[in-house]
């Protein structure tokens, strides 16, 4: 087992096995135990640490050096190589059990022709290293989705209640936005952005001046900054200022963007500990139904234990559940599942890609992979009838879409157009026309890529499957389809879609709407893993109550977005770093009770 600590001026150093978790009992009783080092369990960390907690951390996967030169070289590392893009620079941290299985670490349950897309990162920091960056708030009404639109559930909170956890969270991530993402969702704010946006890319400058005046769903279509957790003004929080790189997923290669290890760090200035290499396999209750212990396995199969006042489960929305569900030791049902429903109402965003050659040239792959957006679709009335869903503009050409340079082979024939297996195969370029080809087109391509909304399903979930991985612990197995509210926001996008190609006058001939055969599937996967262990008043509807503490589990809480009752259409990162601040600051308060 490794620990992770600081060493001198700040850095990281990773120290051998410690007496206290190799092999054996603990036998100190820290303050919090948080598995999970990601977005959610560093920022409680972080702050729980200042407070004076003794806090300690227990993650699956192996700390990650952030240096820049380290950060430039796992950005080689992913460009050179094969790996599913969210692994390819992390391959050598990731626990054995997914160096094997890599995104397919889970089991597709047979429920039907839908996959369940969605990727996750196990190592310190968790799937933050590799996000976007986006930092959307929820709007109002997607809180109230019961009581506005008879769809889903309401949540136990507001967006009143949570919006000045929404202005905490913006500061302590550093977000830059401008506030046109959010008046036109009625979303108020008392305090504006941290920094300025960050600037709106030629292309999306290009969509705008062409745009204007489009109609879709009695609604004027605007393209608006992108609220993200990159630095536009140097040195905020310790960031550099946005270099442009495009590769900000999977890695941001010089750390303008925000990711868990800031907080993480400050964490373990603070006195926090991390115990990296970590699987955590059970949980132990009491009588009463307090947690008392956490056991875990390592890479060499060898267990140990620790024992805390607090637990907070912060893997994510397939680890978490797993997690209770493994616990049934003492509960034939596992743990805080009296409702039976933890591992249902699994929920992701459903996405929609498109790509068009625009008449000119826009100069494409440059800057953060997506500067603006289409925010006003989040909301309205159509949502008793169909899923909402926002647009983000491309800036990296078509990769995203089609795979482009060279495209992907598994896509229709139309889908891949452009691309070098398209002008190869389909026009049969070759030489100087192939060139000539490639050049023109790149300097032209243009993509739109939209994220839909699901509602909570409780046939949508995740089980125990009997395959196990090489420590002996099941595989989560996965079962999943996509509804006709979400295939018919699908089927709105790509309407959308078209508008804006016709009225950036794109030939019939150089967009393509639809990326396969099934015209309303999904086209990826946002790896926006929600739901599994919902928040609500009730212990027989929901598992875990408003301050996201366990109904039947006093000192044990979940953070992140497990406990989302519904998805909406905004990215969820901001809303997970929300609830967290707002949990931490719980336990502080309630910590002498505990």
């Amino acid at each position: 087992m490794v620990s992770l600590a600081i060493g001198p001026k700040g850095r990281e150093t990773v120290l051998g096995p410690t007496s206290e978790t190799s092999g054996g009992m603990s036998t100190d009783l820290r303050d919090v135990a948080i598995i999970g080092s990601g977005f959610a369990g560093s920022l409680i960390a972080s702050s729980l640490a200042e407070a004076g907690m003794d806090v300690v951390l227990i993650e699956a996967g192996l700390p990650v050096e952030d240096e820049r030169h380290v950060r430039q070289g796992r950005r080689e590392t992913f460009a050179n190589s094969d790996e599913a893009e969210i692994f390819a620079p992390y391959a050598d941290l990731l626990p054995p059990q997914d160096r094997e299985h890599k995104s397919e670490y889970f089991i597709q349950g047979a429920t039907g022709p839908d996959r369940f897309e969605g990727q996750y990162l196990r190592l310190a920091g968790g799937t933050g290293l590799a996000w976007l960056g986006t930092a959307l708030r929820m709007c109002p009404n997607d809180f109230r989705m019961r009581t506005t639109y008879g769809r889903g559930q309401d949540w136990p909170i507001s967006y009143a209640d949570l919006e000045p956890w929404y202005c905490m969270a913006e500061e302590a991530i550093g977000v830059a936005g401008s506030p046109e993402a959010d008046l036109s969702l009625n979303s108020s704010r008392s305090k504006p952005f941290p920094m300025p946006a960050i600037p709106q890319s030629y292309t999306d400058q290009y969509a705008i001046a062409r745009i204007k005046g489009l109609q879709f769903a009695s609604k004027e279509i605007r393209i608006v900054p992108t609220p993200q957790a990159r630095n536009s003004i140097d040195g905020y929080n310790g960031r550099p200022l946005c270099e442009g790189y495009s590769s900000c997923v999977p890695l941001c290669p010089v750390g303008a963007k925000y990711d868990p290890l800031v907080h993480l760090r400050r964490a373990l200035l603070r006195g926090a500990e991390l115990l990296a290499g970590a699987v955590v396999s059970k949980l132990d209750s009491s009588n009463d139904g307090r947690i008392t212990t956490a056991w875990f396995v390592d890479s060499d199969g060898s267990t140990g234990s620790l024992q805390a006042r607090i637990f907070v489960l912060a893997a994510n929305g397939i680890e978490t559940p797993k997690l209770l569900m493994q616990s049934n030791h003492q509960h034939a049902a596992g743990l805080a599942n009296e409702s039976g429903l933890v591992g249902c109402n699994l929920m992701d965003h459903a996405e929609k890609h498109s790509w068009a050659v625009v008449p000119d040239p826009i100069f494409a792959y440059r800057g953060p992979q997506s500067t603006s957006g289409i925010e006003i679709l989040r909301d309205g009335p159509f949502r008793r009838d169909r899923a909402a869903f926002r647009t983000a503009l491309r800036n990296d050409g078509w990769r995203n879409v089609n795979g482009a340079p060279y495209g992907d082979g598994a896509l229709s024939s139309a889908a891949v157009g452009g691309t070098l297996i398209g002008l190869i195969d389909q026009q049969g370029l070759i030489g100087e026309h192939l060139f000539n080809a490639v050049h023109s087109i790149g300097l032209r391509q243009f993509a739109l890529q939209s994220v839909i909304e699901m509602l909570p399903d409780p046939s949508n979930l995740i089980t125990l499957s009997s395959e196990k991985d090489r420590l002996g612990l099941p595989r989560p197995e996965i079962h999943f389809r996509l509804d006709k509210y979400s295939r018919d926001g699908i089927a709105a996008a790509a309407r959308l879609h078209r508008e804006i190609f016709r009225a950036l006058r794109c030939k019939q001939t150089a967009f393509a709407i639809h990326m396969q055969d099934d015209r309303t599937a999904s086209d990826a996967g946002g790896s926006h893993i929600m739901g599994t262990t919902v928040m609500g008043n009730h212990p027989k509807t929901s598992v875990v109550d408003a301050n996201c503490m366990a109904h039947s589990h006093k000192n044990l809480f979940v953070a992140g977005s497990a406990v989302f009752p519904t998805g909406a259409a905004a990215n969820p990162t901001l809303t997970v770093c929300a609830l967290s601040l707002r949990l931490a600051e719980y336990l502080k308060n309630t910590m002498h009770t505990r």
